[in-house]
């Protein structure tokens, strides 16, 4: 019993309060739904320990990316072409630290490729969230994040599911107003969770590279949330919640006995 609080206390039950949290602020006082990507980081902390000022490891850049993600939209969300770029740029850079030890002591082409192809699909969303239509972006992201989550866990990482799974309890209050208007009005614009998005493919990444996702499920959830984000469809979230489903079903099928890192 012990073992299950530990884990469910920093994923899902204090970021999902923190969302309540940002909520009510947030029908105070609007600005305050900033605040909601930067609610991940007390989870982040809690599962990993203070991460080093100089990354240690892979995971030791999420926070910065965070940070660095939410002052680009606060600042330069108005220049729409500026923002996707400045964004894409520090994905990439952030893509390529977390790949470098790698990337140095046993050099991958295929590595290369699937770094460039996350960055270019998050370029296409980044350039896609100035002119949003979607109509459930909490919902969408939160099962895209829950899903990777499960997967990753079950793949073989309970550390790095449990950091994705936060990512999709910090959009729990939000989930339920959008559900509240049947998903016909969206909870806030596209640009606030853009930082979500950042830290949802850099987790993916650290889970291909170093927990050892299989390739199938890692393009299924890299495409989860942008086919429930893209379309400005009402209940356009059950097409990321297939893609998830995919993905589970996919690691299902193919499991072996591997264990957890």
């Amino acid at each position: 019993m012990e073992t299950l609080l530990q884990m469910i206390l920093p994923s899902a039950l204090l970021p999902a309060l923190l969302s309540i949290v940002v909520w009510w602020a947030n029908k105070q006082k609007p600005i305050t739904i900033w605040a909601l990507p930067l609610i991940w980081l007390p989870s982040y902390v809690w599962l990993i320990g203070w991460p080093s000022l100089i990354p240690a490891e892979a995971n030791h850049w999420l926070y910065m990316v965070a940070i660095i993600s939410v002052l680009i939209v606060l600042f330069f969300k108005s220049l729409k072409t500026v923002m996707p770029v400045m964004q894409t740029v520090l994905l990439g850079l952030a893509l390529f630290a977390i790949a470098w030890p790698v990337l140095h002591y046993n050099f991958s082409w295929l590595l290369l490729l699937e770094m460039l192809a996350v960055t270019i699909v998050a370029y296409l969303f980044f350039n896609f969230s100035n002119k949003s239509e979607a109509t459930s972006p909490a919902l969408t992201m939160a099962t895209s994040g829950g899903g990777m989550g499960l997967v990753v866990a079950l793949g073989g990482s309970l550390l790095i599911g449990q950091l994705a799974g936060a990512l999709a309890s910090v959009l729990m209050a939000f989930v339920i107003v959008e559900l509240g208007s049947k998903c016909q009005k969206p909870a806030f614009d596209l640009l606030t969770i853009v930082p979500l998005i950042q830290l949802y493919f850099l987790i993916l990444v650290i889970a291909r590279i170093f927990a050892e996702l299989p390739l199938a499920p890692s393009i299924l959830l890299l495409l989860a949330p942008l086919v429930g984000l893209i379309p400005g469809k009402r209940f356009a979230s059950a097409f990321s919640i297939s893609f998830v489903i995919a993905a589970l079903a996919w690691l299902l099928l193919t499991a072996d006995s591997s264990g957890y890192h």
